[in-house]
């Protein structure tokens, strides 16, 4: 039996098998480019959103002092406040 086609089967598969290897290769490059994208992308989001929600607790506590302060003015004046304590915020519920 002549096993000379052996030697081009050999070299043929193993083109093949690199070519395969390099495809996967670039398929994971590109998607570990997407992935560091989609990453950065929330983390930019994140840092955003703690940005506003810092800014709407400063406002928070600004109005909350001169709330504060005003009621004190009233009652430093023998002014009844209305209303007489300052109300809660209605608890948020899920939708």
């Amino acid at each position: 039996m002549d096993l000379q086609w052996l030697v081009p089967l050999g070299g043929f598969l193993t083109v093949v098998g690199g070519g395969i290897a390099w495809l996967i290769n670039r398929a994971d490059k590109k998607r570990d480019s997407r992935e560091a994208a989609v990453i950065q992308t929330l983390k930019d989001m994140v840092a955003e959103l703690k940005k506003k929600l810092r800014w709407w607790e400063r406002r928070d506590a600004r109005r909350t002092r001169a709330g504060d302060n005003w009621r004190g003015q009233l009652l430093a004046n023998q002014i009844k406040p209305e209303p007489a304590e300052w109300p809660e915020d209605p608890e948020e519920k899920d939708e």
